[in-house]
């Protein structure tokens, strides 16, 4: 799996626009940007270098042997094929297909 990586040295105060996205639709219902392992199932919320819960899909920060590449300077690149983006809701993990067909609360 190929995403874009961002610096190592992010922060939430880094990213301009994070005020607001505190708003945005999907966290405002609970969806937080994530990864899981579909071998183990082990789910990973992604994080900014101070530790705060990230508000964009990032790869820092993530179990070393789910990392597949890495650039010169040692951050993430390219994750090895078992790993999947989605969104952490309560404890359901979203795969981003799950989202095109969403289970409605009830």
């Amino acid at each position: 799996m190929m995403l874009a990586s961002a610096r190592s040295d992010m922060t939430a105060e880094s990213i301009p626009s994070v005020q607001s996205l505190a708003f945005t639709p999907n966290l405002s219902v609970g969806f937080m940007p994530a990864f899981r392992h579909q071998g183990s199932g082990e789910v990973r919320l992604c994080q900014f270098s101070d530790g705060s819960i990230s508000t964009i899909h990032v790869l820092d920060f993530l179990p070393e042997d789910w990392v597949m590449e890495r650039d010169a300077e040692g951050r993430p690149l390219a994750l090895v094929g078992a790993i999947e983006a989605g969104f952490l809701r309560g404890a359901d993990f979203w795969s981003l297909g799950d989202l095109l067909h969403p289970r409605l609360d009830s």
